[in-house]
């Protein structure tokens, strides 16, 4: 009886388990709203994250990866592998990103996408400066992350979106070449001349 219990427990804790990417993509294709919501509930974060760090500001990238769900759904059949929806929809974030960053690149040019360095945003003019509520260590770790993005901002396209994806996201070379339309060789070049560039502009903080 134990045993038969047991595995009537073990049943039913399977049972709980969430559906994989492929069952949720099959159900959205038969027109079921909800399947498609949970895909989004587990790919926005990471969709906005890549958007942003290519786009460079945060209504840009929730506009970007919103246009990127919508095409996502409306192009469902053509994916083969419902297991490769993650990498198929941050392909689409990363196609969209690009071009949203093309047709602004005159006003890009105009506009500063950051703060400069050692500007508070929540203070820009310095009325705070000097209360020493803020250590000096923390002043010094936001200068550094602003660097950091002014830096990412300057790179070539190819440069930054493959330092991103690869460097960033973790996402393995063969996967980047694929989004990007490359070879892995080329992959691997984009990245080294982006980690170089982005070295000498830190340079001060290494």
């Amino acid at each position: 009886m134990r045993k038969g219990r047991r595995k009537v427990e073990l049943g039913s804790a399977a049972r709980r388990l969430p559906p994989g990417d492929a069952e949720l993509v099959q159900r959205a294709r038969t027109g079921e709203h909800r399947a498609f919501n949970e895909l989004i509930e587990r790919y926005q974060r990471r969709a906005v994250c890549v958007a942003y760090r290519l786009v460079g500001n945060v209504h840009d990238a929730l506009e970007v990866s919103q246009d990127a769900f919508v095409r996502a759904y409306q192009n469902l059949r053509t994916l083969a592998d419902g297991d490769r929806f993650g990498p198929w929809l941050l392909r689409i974030v990363t196609n969209l990103a690009l071009n949203f960053r093309r047709a602004r690149r005159p006003r890009l040019k105009r506009q500063r996408e950051w703060p400069a360095p050692g500007v508070d945003e929540t203070d820009p003019e310095g009325t705070h400066a000097g209360r020493g509520d803020r250590p000096s260590s923390a002043m010094n770790t936001l200068e550094l992350a602003q660097r950091i993005e002014a830096g990412l901002a300057e790179l070539p396209e190819q440069q930054r979106a493959a330092l991103v994806l690869f460097s960033i996201e973790q996402i393995p070379q063969k996967e980047v070449a694929r989004m990007l339309g490359c070879s892995v060789e080329a992959v691997k070049w984009h990245v080294f001349q982006a980690r170089r560039k982005l070295k000498i502009r830190l340079k001060d903080y290494l």
